[in-house]
């Protein structure tokens, strides 16, 4: 048994955090569920706490780019992970970090697996994580298949099937860095729980970390036992849910997530137990956005007139090509070998069925078209947002759905913190020259060709990019960006025992 944490009186606003992710479930679902009756752990911690129900994430609002957000406190530019899916102009070649089954087999299967688990935390990653920064001041983190992990510890590969891989091989490493904890299906666990093998919890899809029943478990372990002072959960299934079922099999999967997190809660004693010895923060990371029934697809294809298009998992913008294309769900980026013709490329694309804005940078000023309209923006400036930020606007502010005040304020519509998250995205030369956001309804896909067939998310619009917070003891943030910096602020000057 582990050494017991101090006493909450003695830590004060102190106490270990827990943090649970819940991948791509909307407010707007887990409020129906608390309200319904559906969700009544989760109730429970809202009404001990603060909810926010308007958090927004980043652009694009997609997985890998949204967790990065989380774990390192930046925008996609700051992270350095853009996407699902980028273009690297260094290497010429795509970098995929996974998503669909198709494409992954496309994209082939060792290099993507490679991409994912080695080098997107390894090399891609440019800003410290909440657990690299926590440890430099003496706090330890856990960790539970959460994509971005990076931090001080090795931990060694223990799955037969990639040590074999490890044999000649150019892709796999023999290990990852991460937390003193890490815990990713049967590839890495820090110790033997008896939840791994093919008897243990989960199935197949546990061995490699695709399994929301595997990190219940794992988590209800390590609360039992005396979690470190930060543990971070993560489940997935709820977003692969959503994309084939759409807001219905989503919103009928928040309560198995629910329960999750009630045998999370029990495992510390229960809530009120719980909340005494920790801080404890559940956020989503991106929304999800009901696709047509058909016809949802935009199609990239066929390139722009008098553009030679690259697309797809082998997509280079080598001789003979003008233009490489990379689909990141309801986001697209857009590499031209001429930076000087984005506008030019911009308004083009919006001539497309789906495209509803497309969005360039021009020296310190972003650009965006949408509906015919035209806005130019950069920092500074008259205008305040609710966040906080000041910018300068030239043109149409009806291009991003602003509302200006006479006093100086400046209101969002259906894209929130839209300026923010357009230049966190922009700012990345991994974004590539144009960044296109698709209309509600529609797709870009993948770099496969595939698409989801009922939802899906990575625009800047509302249904993709509002995502809740609810938090007990620790600040609730209002954007994705300020979960790790509240963590870091709740341990500041603190040495912190474990748990329980």
């Amino acid at each position: 048994m582990r050494a017991l944490a101090e006493p909450a009186t003695q830590l004060e606003d102190r106490r270990p955090v827990l943090l649970l992710v819940l991948d791509g479930i909307r407010p707007d679902v887990m409020r129906a569920a608390i309200r319904e009756g559906d969700a009544p752990a989760l109730g429970a911690l809202a009404g001990a706490g603060e909810a926010v129900w308007d958090c927004v994430s980043v652009f694009p609002s997609i997985t890998p780019a949204a967790t990065a957000a989380i774990a390192t406190g930046r925008s996609p530019a700051g992270s350095g992970i853009v996407g699902h899916a980028w273009y690297d102009r260094r290497e010429g070649e795509m970098v995929i970090y996974g998503a669909k089954t198709e494409t992954v087999l496309a994209g082939g299967p060792i290099r993507v697996f490679h991409n994912h688990v080695w080098r997107m935390n390894r090399d891609d990653l440019l800003a410290p994580t909440v657990f690299e920064t926590l440890h430099r001041s003496g706090v330890e983190g856990a960790c539970v298949h959460f994509p971005i992990r990076r931090g001080p510890y090795e931990h060694p590969v223990r799955m037969r099937t990639v040590e074999g891989y490890l044999l000649g091989g150019r892709f796999l490493g023999r290990s990852v860095e991460g937390p003193r904890e890490y815990y990713l299906g049967d590839l890495f666990y820090s110790r033997e729980t008896g939840l791994n093998g093919f008897k243990g919890s989960g199935g197949l899809h546990r061995s490699i970390g695709i399994n929301d029943e595997y990190a219940a478990a794992v988590g209800e372990r390590l609360l039992e036992e005396g979690a470190e002072p930060f543990t971070l959960i993560y489940f997935f299934q709820g977003d692969q849910v959503s994309h084939r079922g759409g807001l219905a099999a989503q919103r009928r999967y928040v309560s198995r997530l629910d329960g999750y997190a009630g045998r999370l809660f029990a495992a510390a004693g229960g809530l009120e137990s719980l909340l005494e010895r920790y801080a404890v923060l559940v956020v989503s990371d991106h929304g999800h956005a009901p696709l047509l029934p058909r016809k949802s697809h935009v199609d990239l294809s066929s390139g722009l007139r008098g553009l030679r298009l690259s697309l797809g998992p082998r997509a280079s913008l080598g001789p003979g090509t003008d233009m490489v294309a990379v689909p990141n769900g309801r986001a697209a980026f857009l590499y031209l070998r001429d930076p000087g013709l984005a506008g030019e490329v911009a308004g083009r694309t919006l001539e497309r069925r789906g495209v509803e804005l497309a969005a360039w940078r021009e020296g310190d000023w972003f650009l965006v078209f949408r509906d015919g309209r035209e806005l130019r923006f950069r920092p500074g400036g008259g205008f305040r947002d609710p966040f906080g930020g000041r910018w300068e606007l030239e043109g149409e502010p009806e291009a991003l759905d602003l509302r200006l005040e006479g006093d100086g304020t400046l209101f969002y519509g259906d894209y929130p913190d839209a300026l923010e998250r357009l230049r966190g995205c922009l700012q990345s030369p991994r974004a590539g020259d144009v960044v296109l956001s698709a209309a509600p309804g529609y797709s870009f896909g993948e770099v496969s060709g595939a698409s989801h067939s009922a939802s899906d998310h990575g625009s800047l619009h509302a249904a993709d990019s509002e995502v809740f917070a609810l938090a007990a003891g620790i600040r609730a943030p209002r954007r994705i960006t300020e979960v790790a910096p509240a963590v870091v602020e709740h341990f500041a000057g603190a040495a912190v025992g474990r748990g329980l």
